[in-house]
């Protein structure tokens, strides 16, 4: 088997007493105050009429649920923030948004901010899943629950659950799909990943690793995977292109292109297609953005694997619910694992969904 990789370097019921100790604690276990240095299935329904379709219950009404982005620089932050509104509304409780601008310490901030809010509950999509740590301790140690979406957080954290995507099953999906369909081809491979040291992306890329050799192994007795390079797209279009670009230019022979969510990948797509090798190089993504699966059936983009924000920010809400309803929740929840291609994109497409 021979695997090479390359890179280029390119409230009322929960109280938080003392917010200032809070503030202390996470920059404390973050390093930052001792050294006083600073430390970088289809959607159908449209948002207005899902919230009807869950009965309010008296005992959440008017509960503050606070949502801690990462992010809003991605269409997929965009609307997971949405979604959670959306589901958190509609059980009657009070939704609270703060976000972390794509800075670990304004994400901490951001939390912070959450808390002087008066939230009782805390869902938290994690920039990082190690530095967050010190702060969800914090607010966890303080009376406040709190829940991971889809990224993860380091185990060492006191969280109730993490909902997340099936991101290493879909990895494999995609692997093997692309062993099935170029089978005959010597696979020279350039990866563009969301930003370094995110275990989402790490997920996708090592589930992708497994179902290609996996899948080659059985069919074939051996497995030959070559990936030549590694750009970072910070999981944008123009990320995407960008660092296609570069990919381009130091491997022009490249025949695949994996990227870590549908954004960067069609923002490759666009450079592959600039600069006129749209016929030699494959390109697969993930998440299952609507407009990839418009590419998809137009024959411009190959593959795709589910990761729904609106199942998963159902999910968490869900969880929420069941937790203050004293009920026992897995430490992980997961969506399943879905590739969509050509041949079943039609079942997933939805030109009003928001995502």
């Amino acid at each position: 088997m021979n695997i090479t990789m390359k890179k280029n370097q390119h409230s009322d019921n929960f109280t938080l007493p003392g917010f200032m100790s809070f503030s202390f604690m996470v920059l404390l276990g973050l390093g930052l105050i001792a050294c006083n240095t600073s430390t970088e299935t289809k959607e159908s329904a449209s948002a207005s009429n899902e919230a009807d379709t869950i009965k309010t219950k008296s005992h959440l009404a008017g509960l503050k649920v606070g949502y801690s982005t990462p992010s809003l620089n991605a269409p997929f932050y965009v609307v997971l923030s949405e979604y959670v509104q959306i589901f958190t509304e509609s059980h009657g409780m009070e939704f609270v948004m703060a976000d972390g601008q794509d800075d670990i310490i304004k994400q901490i901030t951001s939390m912070e901010d959450l808390i002087t809010a008066g939230v009782e509950i805390l869902i938290l999509n994690p920039l990082d899943h190690k530095a967050l740590v010190p702060a969800v301790n914090a607010i966890a140690g303080s009376g406040i629950p709190v829940f991971i979406l889809d990224s993860q957080i380091d185990p060492e954290a006191d969280f109730i659950t993490s909902v997340q995507a099936s991101n290493e099953g879909n990895g494999e999906l995609i692997g093997e799909w692309v062993v099935k369909n170029l089978s005959n081809t010597t696979i020279q491979a350039a990866l563009i990943s969301g930003n370094q040291g995110n275990p989402v992306g790490k997920e996708k890329r090592l589930g992708f690793v497994r179902g290609f050799t996996e899948t080659q192994l059985m069919t074939q007795g051996n497995a030959d995977l070559r990936i030549l390079s590694q750009g970072w797209g910070n999981w944008t279009q123009i990320g995407g292109l960008e660092a296609m670009e570069d990919i381009l230019v130091a491997h022009p022979d490249i025949n695949l292109l994996v990227a870590e969510n549908d954004a960067m990948g069609m923002g490759a797509l666009k450079a592959i297609q600039e600069a006129g090798k749209s016929d030699n190089i494959l390109v697969v993504g993930f998440d299952g953005q609507k407009e990839a699966y418009e590419l998809i059936k137009a024959g411009k983009f190959s593959a795709t694997a589910l990761n729904s924000p609106k199942e998963l920010a159902g999910l968490v809400v869900e969880a929420v619910v069941k937790y203050l309803e004293g009920q026992q929740l897995d430490k992980v929840i997961h969506t399943p694992a879905v590739l969509i291609t050509k041949d079943n994109v039609d079942r997933y497409y939805d030109s009003k969904a928001l995502f």
